[in-house]
């Protein structure tokens, strides 16, 4: 029996389009299931960053949702260590910094440290070229201020307390001042003179956090007793001070011709970075302690052994740039 064209040519005309949307289909499918997979993989991948950096999968999700302005500005970039790729997040403005400070201190407390010390950097006021601070300590407080209110909403939170805390001034020279209530107790700018208030603060209980905000004391060198005076007096006021947990640190210094930042971010080690701003930067170092001049030079001599320092980061920076 011969097949009847005018029949045979409709049939193939109808089955053409159901064949075509079923073909849509399973690729559609396909395409869907891939798209999910890579997905889950990112959010894996950014979820194992955050952690690192100490940012909240929470913040991630704000972030990308574009409420940046309600939420702390971090750049992440990879870092190529000799072990692995891990991501490093340096705070864009004083709200970011402020916010991985409280970071840092939470997990410290979920840690039960409850004697803490952090240092943050402080945007700059009023700076003239021949002085970051003209107006001295009274502006590095008006500076310091908003950073510190900060970090101790996000406390207040964090311990459940609905006690307000009652801010006070503890030497009007040094513009020492403290915030406290029945759980916190908060010093900005302490002072050796302000060491006897720090101890009856401790005593008060085990169970009060004592944050330590930006210390004025010498941190070391031959002013270091000056500071702290000598003998029983001086050892009993180190033993205070050395009893506090570094839990966050963000300094800036210039050295060997560089900018370098200092980051640290308990409970990881402290991190040591070449920066030409703040979203570029060369991972040259970490150390279980916080870095002296002297580490810091023999990392940029191991990092950059055979040029100037800041001619061989901004030809890497082209390079990646050029891979990009």
């Amino acid at each position: 029996v011969k097949e009847n064209p005018d029949s045979w040519q409709p049939m193939i005309s109808l089955r053409h389009p159901a064949l075509l949307c079923l073909l849509g289909t399973a690729f559609g499918i396909v395409l869907f299931l891939t798209c999910f997979e890579e997905r889950r993989s990112l959010q894996a991948s950014m979820t194992r960053g955050l952690h690192r950096s100490g940012m909240s999968r929470s913040t991630w999700r704000l972030n990308i949702g574009g409420m940046e302005r309600y939420m702390p500005r971090t750049v992440s970039v990879g870092c190529q260590t000799a072990s692995d790729v891990v991501k490093y997040s340096i705070p864009q403005n004083s709200e970011a910094t402020a916010q991985q400070a409280l970071d840092s201190v939470v997990r410290g407390l979920k840690d039960g440290k409850k004697l803490q010390r952090i240092e943050l950097m402080l945007p700059l006021i009023g700076a003239t070229d021949l002085d970051d601070w003209p107006g001295g300590i009274r502006q590095q407080f008006k500076a310091a201020r908003p950073m510190v209110e900060q970090i101790l909403l996000g406390l207040r939170r964090e311990l459940q307390t609905s006690q307000m805390l009652e801010g006070s001034i503890l030497d009007q020279g040094d513009a020492t001042a403290s915030w406290e209530n029945d759980k916190i107790t908060a010093v900005l700018f302490p002072t050796a003179e302000t060491v006897s208030y720090i101890d009856q603060a401790v005593k008060k209980g085990a169970d009060r956090l004592v944050l330590l905000i930006n210390p004025q004391w010498n941190k070391g060198g031959s002013n270091f007793v000056s500071d702290f005076g000598w003998g029983k007096k001086k050892a009993d006021a180190e033993g205070l001070i050395n009893s506090f947990e570094f839990s966050y640190s963000f300094e800036q210094r210039k050295q060997g011709g560089a900018n370098i930042k200092i980051l640290r971010q308990y409970p990881d080690d402290w991190q040591a970075m070449v920066t030409e701003d703040d979203r570029h930067f060369d991972l040259i170092g970490t150390t279980e302690n916080r870095p002296s001049y002297q580490t810091v030079e023999g990392m940029l001599k191991k990092a950059y052994p055979d040029e100037d320092i800041f001619s061989r980061f901004v030809k890497e920076l082209k390079e990646k740039n050029d891979m990009n």
